[in-house]
Parts: structure tokens; sequence; C-alpha cells
């Protein structure tokens, strides 16, 4: 129980850590026209027109050649958009610099994502870091937000967690990305996904699911350490969607978890036990800036 409280509070304080720059770029939005997602929605990626756009980092570099292009590509597919190309933004020292392109351009062939432009810079008395923009098209009309979820929806886990050498973890990545744009193109409904990233799972559920102003009831626990990064993506799907979702991730040798379900109620619940009242649900929803 103490565990559980103290990573529930270490999510929200992940969660809250944007509202002060969110709060003054605020009014940018309204300066693109057909901007669909963009600084107010706080979504995975920011979407205009079909186009879809998202940029992660900076990583320390050793981090970022193995899994920086993985990450920032998650983002764009969990929207229903397959990516196009990246770019990237590279500080390092001369003698680190075959060891970050190596790196980025492995996870570039296995995602089969090109990188097609960026910058490369070697100040000595600058951190060495990477960062990397992806660009994609969604590839219906239908946009997967992070905050569609809906009452009585089933909450379930996609994909392998991301670890490993980079040749595994892009295979993985690519496993998922794979899976999760097949069951967007048979016409599966899924109301809403995000990317189980930094904050870990239990972050991301609950900022899925404040953003929706719903509860949650978890059935099992997706992995022990909920502030860990997994590179899963967490689907908000109808019951009636599940049957598709499970066979085109058996198709795929996917894995996939059922661990929870949506709830009318506004409160966090693990079994019967409840970890986040209304009133503190209510609180939290408040104080939440983002609008879809």
């Amino acid at each position: 129980m103490e565990c559980i409280n103290y990573e529930i509070n270490h999510a929200i304080e992940h969660m809250l850590e944007n509202n002060y720059p969110r709060k003054q770029f605020w009014n940018m939005d309204l300066q693109i026209p057909d901007l669909k997602a963009g600084i107010r929605a706080g979504d995975d990626s920011i979407i205009v027109g079909n186009k879809v756009y998202n940029m992660e980092g900076p990583y320390p570099l050793v981090l970022g050649s193995k899994t920086a292009l993985i990450h920032t590509s998650c983002d764009i597919v969990a929207m229903g958009a397959k990516p196009i190309f990246a770019m990237d933004s590279i500080q390092a020292k001369p003698e680190e610099i075959k060891m970050v392109i190596d790196g980025l351009k492995k996870q570039s062939v296995g995602l089969n994502i090109p990188i097609i432009g960026g910058n490369t810079q070697t100040i000595e008395e600058l951190k060495s870091c990477v960062s990397v923009m992806v660009h994609g098209e969604l590839i219906s009309d239908k946009i997967i937000y992070d905050a569609g979820s809906k009452s009585d929806d089933v909450l379930v886990m996609l994909g392998h967690p991301i670890e490993g050498d980079i040749g595994e973890r892009a295979q993985k990545a690519k496993n998922k990305y794979d899976t999760f744009l097949e069951i967007l193109r048979n016409d599966v409904e899924v109301h809403a996904c995000k990317d189980a990233s930094r904050g870990g799972w239990l972050c991301n559920l609950l900022e899925m699911i404040l953003k929706a102003k719903v509860g949650v009831k978890l059935n099992s626990i997706p992995y022990p350490r909920a502030t860990r990064y997994l590179g899963t993506y967490i689907v908000s799907i109808p019951e009636e969607s599940l049957n598709d979702v499970l066979k085109i991730s058996l198709e795929n040798r996917c894995p996939i978890m059922n661990f929870g379900k949506v709830t009318k109620e506004k409160s966090f619940l693990i079994g019967n036990d409840e970890y986040i009242d209304k009133n503190r649900m209510i609180e939290l929803i408040r104080s939440f800036p983002y609008k879809k």
C-alpha cells in the first residue's frame, strides 16, 4: 500500500511538471490553421491537417544512440499515423560522433524511418546529448487521442517492453507499430492510446483518465515497477473490440494484456482497494490544463 501510494504521488508530480510551459504557449495554438492537436491537447504528438510531428530529447548520448528514434516514433504511431522520416540534433565530442550516428542508423534501418536531415555540433564545453524529430501521416481520418477513454472501456497493454540491444529494441518497437496500425486499418474501434513512456505506465494511465474525466479499476498489474519506462501502448477500447484486437495481436505475435476497466465513477482502484478517491480525482482533473 505504501509503495503504490509513493508511485501514485510520483506520477502526479510528473504529470504536472509541464503546466507552466503549456500556460505560456497556450494561445499559440490559435495561430495555426487546421491544427488538430497542439499545446492545449498535451498529447503524444502534434497534428496539423493529416501531418503528425513529435520531438523528443535531449537524451544522454549513449541512451539516445539506443532508443531516441524508437521513442520518438512511438508517439507518432500512438495517434494513428505512420512515421515517414526523421531529423536529428546532436551535440557530441568528436570521438563520440561515430557511436551515436551508428546507433541512430541501426534504429532507422530497423524501423524503416529514414533520417534525412538535422544538425550536428561538437562544442567541447556543452554536455553531449541527442534529440530527434519524427514526421508522420495519419493512415485514416480518425485520430487516436489519449483523452478518448469512455466508461466501461477495456484497458489493454500492447507490445513488448523495449529493452535489449539496438536491433532487439527496433524489432520489438516495429512489431508493436505494425500491430497497432493493422488494428486501425481493420476499422477496429479504438477510443484512446498512450505510450507508457517517461514516468511509467501508472503516470500515463492517470493522465489518460484525468483528461477523459473518468475513473479506472485495475484487475492486474501490467509491470511491477509502475514508474519504469516500458515503451508499450496503453490502449482503451470498447469491450466488443477486444476479440478483434486479440486476434490481430496473436497473428502478429505481439504481447497483449487486459489489465483493467474504465469506470464512470471518478476514482482509482486496484481490485477493490481505492487509492485515489472521487474528491482527489476531481481536484486533479481541475488542475489539469489539457483540452481535446
